[in-house]
Parts: C-alpha cells; sequence; structure tokens
C-alpha cells in the first residue's frame, strides 16, 4: 500500500507545483491572455475523459505496473517540453501529452482495488485520497518558492526543470520498487473500453440518478472556473506572484485537509447527505460572493468557504450516487461522476476565462453565485423527491 502511495503523492506533488503556481505565468509571459491559459488548463480535463477509461480497460489486460510507468514516461516528457519550450504551442503540446496519458487516478485507484478486501478497500481509498491531497497542498508552494515573487521565463522554467527531476527519481521508484497488483489478466478491446463513454451517459439519464450528476456539473463548472483564473486574478488584485499562490495554496490545501479529515467526519454524525450538499452549495455561495470585494482579509475567508463548499459537497455527492445505483453499478457510476466533473472542468475553465477577459476579472465569480443561487432554489427541491 505504502509503495503505490508514494508513487501518486510524487506524481501530484511535481504535477501541481507546475500546473498551479507558474503555468498561468507562463502563458501569460509568452503573450496568452486569460482565455488562453483556461483552454490549456480545460483541455488537460478534455482529453482525460476520453482517455481514462481507456487507460483503465488496458490496465486491466497488461497489468498495472506498465501504465504506471507509462504514465511517468510521459510526465517526464510533457515536463521537459514545458522546461524548454520557447511558445505557447510548445506549452500546449506539454499539456496536451499530459492530458492523454496522465492515468494516475484511474489506474491507480484499481491498483488499491486490486490490494485491498472489501473490508478495507474504502480505508485504502481514504488514503489514496490523502496522498492525492498532501501532494496538492506542498506541489504548489514548491512551484511558487522556486519561481519566487518577483518572477522572470526561466524561474519558471526551474520549476518544471525540479518536475522533471521528480518524475525521473517516481520513474525509477516505480520500476523497481512497486510490485504489480494484477493477477489474472482480462481480454480487452479497444471498443469495449470507448464504449464505455456511451454507456457512462447512459447511466447519467437514470431519473434517480440525473438530479445528482446535474449538480456535481454545476459545482465543479463554478468551482474548475475559478480555478483557472485564480492565480491571475491574484496577480492582477494583489499584483502577486507564484511564491504568493503558493502560499495560498498550501492554506486551501490545509483548510480541505481539515474540512474533510475532521469537520465532515463529525457533521456526518448529525446530517445526511442532502443536508450536507445544502450547506455545501451555501458556503460556495458566499465564497464566491467573498472573492470579489479584494479584500486582502477577507479572501483567506472565502477560500475556506469555498474549501468548505468542494470539500463536504463532493464526497457526499458520491455517496448518494453510490447509494442510487445498484451494486453492480456502483463502481461505474462513481467513474462516470469522475467523467461528469471532467466535462464540467473543460466547459467551465474557458467560459471563466471569457467572462474574465470581456466582463472583468470579477464577473466570474457574480456569474457562479447566480447559477448556484438558481440550483439551492430550484434543484435542491427535486433532489429531495428523487431522495424519498
Amino acid at each position: 500500500m505504502l509503495k503505490i502511495l508514494i508513487f501518486l503523492f510524487l506524481d501530484v506533488l511535481a504535477f501541481s507545483g507546475v500546473l498551479i503556481s507558474t503555468l498561468p505565468f507562463l502563458i501569460h509571459e509568452y503573450g496568452g491572455n486569460i482565455l488562453l491559459i483556461t483552454i490549456i488548463f480545460g483541455s488537460f480535463s478534455f482529453f482525460q475523459f476520453f482517455t481514462s477509461p481507456f487507460w483503465g480497460s488496458l490496465s486491466d489486460r497488461f497489468g498495472r505496473k506498465p501504465l504506471i510507468i507509462l504514465n511517468c514516461f510521459a510526465e517526464i516528457l510533457a515536463n521537459l517540453i514545458l522546461a524548454i519550450s520557447g511558445s505557447l504551442l510548445m506549452i500546449f503540446l506539454s499539456r496536451i501529452i499530459a492530458g492523454l496519458f496522465k492515468n494516475n487516478v484511474s489506474v491507480g485507484t484499481a491498483y488499491i482495488a486490486d490490494i485491498t478486501t472489501k473490508k478495507n478497500r474504502a480505508k485504502g481509498m481514504g488514503l489514496f485520497g490523502v496522498a492525492f491531497g498532501l501532494g496538492f497542498t506542498i506541489g504548489p508552494l514548491l512551484g511558487g518558492l522556486v519561481a519566487g515573487s518577483n518572477f522572470t521565463i526561466m524561474t519558471l522554467a526551474n520549476v518544471a526543470w525540479i518536475a522533471c527531476a521528480i518524475n525521473i527519481f517516481n520513474l525509477l521508484f516505480v520500476t523497481f520498487f512497486l510490485k504489480e497488483s494484477k493477477k489474472s489478466f482480462d481480454n480487452f478491446s479497444i471498443k469495449n473500453s470507448f464504449s464505455k463513454i456511451y454507456l457512462q451517459f447512459k447511466l447519467m439519464k437514470k431519473k434517480i440518478l440525473l438530479p445528482f450528476f446535474i449538480i456535481i456539473f454545476i459545482v465543479y463548472f463554478g468551482f474548475s472556473g475559478m480555478e483557472g483564473i485564480f492565480a491571475i486574478w491574484i496577480k492582477e488584485t494583489f499584483t502577486w506572484g507564484p511564491k504568493e499562490v503558493g502560499i495560498v495554496m498550501l492554506y486551501a490545501g490545509l483548510s480541505q485537509i481539515v474540512v474533510q479529515g475532521f469537520i465532515l467526519r463529525i457533521l456526518l454524525k448529525f446530517f445526511n447527505e442532502i443536508q450536507l450538499i445544502k450547506s455545501g452549495i451555501i458556503f460556495l455561495i458566499f465564497g464566491f460572493l467573498l472573492i470579489p470585494t479584494s479584500n486582502i482579509y477577507l479572501v483567506p475567508v472565502a477560500i475556506f468557504f469555498l474549501c468548505y463548499g468542494i470539500g463536504v459537497t463532493n464526497p457526499c455527492l458520491n455517496s448518494l450516487v453510490s447509494k442510487k445505483c445498484s451494486k453492480n453499478e456502483k463502481g461505474f457510476a462513481l467513474g462516470a461522476a469522475y467523467s461528469a466533473q471532467s466535462i464540467s472542468r473543460f466547459i467551465g475553465q474557458p467560459t471563466a476565462g471569457i467572462l474574465f477577459l470581456f466582463f472583468g476579472k470579477d464577473m466570474p465569480f457574480y456569474i457562479n453565485t447566480t447559477i448556484l443561487v438558481l440550483t439551492i432554489i430550484f434543484y435542491l427541491s427535486l433532489v429531495k423527491k428523487v431522495n424519498k
């Protein structure tokens, strides 16, 4: 168990250090506007939506370890291209490679399922989430400290070089220390692997599940849009650089750990998922409303509200999706929930970029607030009926 968690932590550490703290600034330095930044961000989710089922199925046929090694090679190549990139086209190419070959979630969760029993699988998945969260907490801080406040293209490129070094170490670690978890191998068909996408859409349209998938889309539409523009919003509002973004993301990551590791566990003893989803959406509304105040003391409050909102809403929605489908559909339904997130990301991020570019840096937050208010008023009543 520990070895797969180490792989995931290092993989996310390198990935998030580049993606969150430095990539928006690097694109901006090469003349890219906020729309291009969000398109490049969203392209990763676009390719992930189509390739994740494929890599999961391929790992059933050839084993988990070869696919994890492929993931490491792709990350090395993507970060190498980013480190030597001299144009926006090269940056875009690096993100396409990362989006096409990234399989740490789909294959990593399959690895955890292989080495755990039904009794301790939830614990294994929880540890998987902890490793992922720690990587996303420390990575942006590391990237931000390397790039600095008064960054240059050279210091931004240094982050990609460090990410490369981490990826190379991770590749060696996986190659020599991670054992194959798959004991028997299934037949593989490209047609069957991509047919899962169609089947996921079919599952999403089920009357009992559709409300939850719509909420997942709405929540991640707004939240991912905020992620795509936040670094440049901070730069234009407070004239901060990657270092400060890294510190902010450290605070956000620690807040997320507090919410999911402590607060949510306590709340679940007193409230059901529907009630907690309501509270999560309300906190998201207030979080999005506070950010445009541009008050240096209120923005940390807004970030905590947003972390509570997504940290409570996401696991509760996943829980309801798994409860409302048949026993044999649980794993597939949760995969469909991840796909719904991917769809919302590659639509939500460029949408936020368009709003930022043409209507001002605060407009995406006001639009998110409006959509979530309408969701609370008109939609959760429908979820209540479905939940009965």
